[in-house]
């Protein structure tokens, strides 16, 4: 007979997470049991379409005292406890059932959680956290903060690697007022009891969250010195963020004393040697950086009583060690690291700028499109954006309209692709196919108002004004683009040689530099094959707005200057200084 689990929950002000908590575990458990404590949103009536059994507790700065509220109205026979901006990652109905099933001589199982660095780049710390226990008298919560469960006996805790709870990632206010929350209890229950190494870490790691290092530090190092390797889920972590906090107040040696020193004692604790590559890599000693970076590869994911960075051992050590490389002027085997670290993890586009670069140093324009398309890259969403908007930033804007055309077909309708298909359509030539992209763009999306301006952008370069300006009225109707709007309506008067007064230029003043600007270096991109009289009307047009204030002017100099600077670069880079010197 299948042993029943009860989720037990306390929450306050949580209308915004709850539903997803709840859809994601509703069905892996058979009973639900909420209790608020204090909520003045939709909580309370979110909670009661899932479960009859929600409870008020009054709030009394205890959260021991609510968790332990919400176990004595439990009826299961195991408990599985869950944070409301938590959420479970197994599509198993069944999951926690077999999970207590497999182990008759468990009481209580350490659970996986995420929590996210980023979610887009799937970097997440992970940790093991007991969240699934028996039910009964022998498991209560201790403390008023970072509450935790008592252990009668360590040895019927089994550790698991499914499910998977993960931490949503809360925006930085959101994080940072739960953190003000948390220190200022903190702070209480440390003053009653000074030399609790828990209270420590937590201090620590609340301030250094709050990128308050130098407050982070005594609290990490009272930790990480006070606890044993009896309670190494805590001593673990304690020792990464101390780390990370000595090398973010600059003192490397410190921390490199340190990795030197764990390295030895934890042999298989993979973020030890990453952190350690990092401290080497700041500290320009990449011979030796590469040796700790290629040591955390081996590695690979450290045993489960180690706190986690995902990545340390795969595609954030491979993106060091093409770093690393490429300083000691190894580019073939910076090359294969950074390449490697795409395919290990395409949501982690950084090591594809590296290589860009060297590919394109190396290769030229098309070579290193066809490098990109070789390895597969281009056929990811968000590998082949990135990939296009680097060759349009280098100015091979013929690429970058290739990337997109090529592969556009492959990808379900994204207006990101859209847009860009867009755009790198328009400034190579091809105004009629950016329009047509840009037509399905919906009204509801967030590309919608930057479609309208490039739309205006190819309705120019085509000569149809009377279209750019109904057009850019539209756009003047949107109270957040009407200084757009206003720049396209004087230059739909100067590329038809019209006049506008002195006032019509500088009547947004300093408000109009930053998108005359973008749209004057983006037109400067423009490539076709025959120089449009249209696109040279436009970029007068440009240049006379941006001139007609002082800063404008400066700006455009400095814009100049720059290009000037970077051709010299190139000639430099292709043909030695010597070619520069003599012309």
């Amino acid at each position: 007979m299948n042993e029943r689990i009860s989720l037990t929950m306390i929450v306050r002000n949580e209308a915004a997470h709850l539903a997803d908590c709840l859809e994601s575990v509703k069905d892996k458990v058979d009973e639900m049991i909420i209790v608020d404590t204090g909520s003045t949103d939709d909580t309370i009536s979110i909670a009661r379409r899932y479960t009859p059994h929600v409870f008020t507790f009054p709030w009394r700065n205890d959260f021991s005292a609510a968790r332990n509220f919400a176990l004595e109205h439990a009826t299961g026979d195991w408990i599985l406890a869950l944070d409301a901006d938590e959420e479970v990652q197994c599509q198993d109905p069944l999951s926690f059932h077999a999970l207590i099933n497999s182990a008759k001589d468990k009481e209580a199982f350490l659970l996986p959680l995420l929590n996210p660095i980023s979610d887009t780049t799937e970097e997440y710390n992970t940790f093991h956290v007991l969240r699934l226990f028996r039910n009964n008298l022998n498991y209560q919560y201790i403390g008023k903060i970072h509450e935790q469960v008592t252990l009668p006996d360590q040895q019927k805790v089994g550790f698991a690697t499914s499910p998977t709870l993960k931490h949503k990632l809360l925006p930085l206010k959101i994080c940072h007022q739960k953190r003000n929350r948390d220190l200022h209890l903190l702070k209480k229950a440390s003053q009653e009891d000074p030399h609790n190494p828990f209270l420590h870490y937590y201090l620590g790691v609340e301030w250094l969250m709050l990128g308050k290092s130098a407050y982070a530090l005594p609290f990490l190092q009272k930790a990480y010195s006070s606890l044993t390797d009896d309670n190494l889920l805590f001593r673990a972590p304690a020792l990464k963020y101390l780390l990370v906090t000595l090398r973010s107040l600059g003192r490397l040696d410190e921390a490199l004393a340190l990795s030197l020193e764990t390295s030895l004692h934890y042999p298989n604790f993979t973020d030890i040697f990453y952190l350690g590559g990092l401290l080497f890599e700041d500290k320009k000693e990449y011979l030796i950086a590469l040796k700790w970076f290629n040591q955390a590869i081996d590695c690979g994911i450290p045993p489960a009583l180690f706190s986690h960075l995902t990545g340390s051992e795969s595609f954030l050590a491979y993106y060091h060690l093409g770093f690393c490389y490429e300083r000691i002027g190894k580019t073939i085997e910076a090359r294969g690291a950074y390449e490697t670290a795409l395919e290990l993890n395409p949501r982690y586009p950084y090591p594809l700028y590296n290589l860009f670069l060297i590919l394109l140093s190396e290769k030229g324009s098309a070579l290193c499109y066809q490098n990109l398309a070789d390895h597969s890259f281009l056929s990811d969403t968000l590998l082949c954006l990135t990939s296009a908007e680097l060759f349009f930033l280098s100015d091979h804007v013929e690429h970058a309209y290739l990337c997109l055309e090529t592969h556009k077909d492959s990808f379900q309708r994204d207006e990101r692709i859209l847009y860009y298909h867009g755009k790198y359509s328009i400034y190579s030539g091809r105004a009629h196919a950016g329009l047509e992209s840009l037509n399905q763009i919906t009204t509801d999306s967030s590309y919608y108002p930057s479609a309208q301006s490039l739309s205006i952008v190819a309705l120019i370069l085509l000569g149809d004004y009377l279209k750019a300006k109904s057009l850019a009225m539209t756009l003047w109707k949107n109270p957040s683009y009407r200084c757009e709007a206003h720049i396209f309506l004087c230059l739909i008067r100067l590329t038809q040689k019209q006049t506008i007064s002195p006032y019509q230029q500088s009547i947004r003043g300093k408000e109009t530099l930053s998108p005359i600007t973008e749209l004057l270096l983006d037109c400067k991109r423009y490539r076709s094959h025959e120089m449009s009289p249209l696109f040279e009307a436009l970029s007068q047009g440009l240049e006379t707005l941006m001139t007609s204030s002082e800063d404008g002017f400066e700006t455009l100099l400095n814009d100049y200057g720059q290009r000037i600077q970077d051709l010299n670069n190139r000639i430099v880079t292709k043909f030695g200084h010597g070619w520069v010197d003599k012309r």
